[in-house]
């Protein structure tokens, strides 16, 4: 008697235990991440993340060079109509920050030239068992190149980049509030406040 109930009480645990790992088996399965195209700044969690993304790769910026003279900007590169814009007020900003006036082109002692590598946002996603994840992840990288305007020397050349995403998780199809983040080495870190972002 003392042996059967060992038995059935060994094939208890063994069929939770089994249960137990279909479960996480499946939960794990249904785990998937798809990222789709670009669709540009249409809204203002994409705006907002390629903001912060490039607030973040300027930080990295110097601009010592044109303190205090005449320059010119110019962007190329992956320049679109809905990142021209953001690129051209992010830079204008950082070149009167450190004292420099910008003129046209002809009356330019230094240029400051911004090769757009990368500006946009995508959406993706993360779909689970029970739950799921929806975010929009923005990137800026800039190179950026200091150039005297008379004979095109260069000064210096920088590439910059900056990472910031949107996300927002669910559980069984309940939305929970979503968070802006930065990256900050290999870390993601959450941003109390988007608007007062520098």
């Amino acid at each position: 008697m003392t042996t059967q109930k060992y038995s059935l009480h060994r094939a208890s645990l063994i069929a939770k235990w089994l249960i137990a790992t279909a479960t996480v088996l499946a939960i794990t399965a249904c785990s998937s991440t798809q990222k789709t195209g670009g669709l540009g700044m249409v809204s203002v969690i994409a705006q907002n993340v390629v903001r912060i993304a490039g607030l973040k790769a300027v930080r990295d910026l110097n601009l010592t060079e044109v303190k205090g003279q005449k320059v010119h900007l110019q962007t190329s590169g992956f320049v679109d109509e809905f990142n021209k814009g953001f690129i051209n007020n992010l830079f204008v900003f950082q070149i009167e920050n450190v004292g420099g006036r910008l003129v046209d082109r002809n009356n330019a002692d230094f240029l400051v030239d911004v090769a757009v590598n990368a500006a946009g946002n995508d959406n993706g996603s993360s779909n689970y068992l029970v739950g799921g994840a929806e975010r929009t992840e923005g990137s800026v990288d800039l190179t950026v190149v200091v150039r005297k305007a008379a004979t095109g020397e260069r000064l210096s050349s920088q590439t910059i980049r900056g990472y910031a995403k949107y996300q927002q998780g669910s559980f069984l199809r309940i939305s929970g509030s979503g968070a802006y983040f930065f990256k900050q080495g290999e870390e993601w870190v959450i941003i109390e406040d988007p608007a007062r972002f520098k």
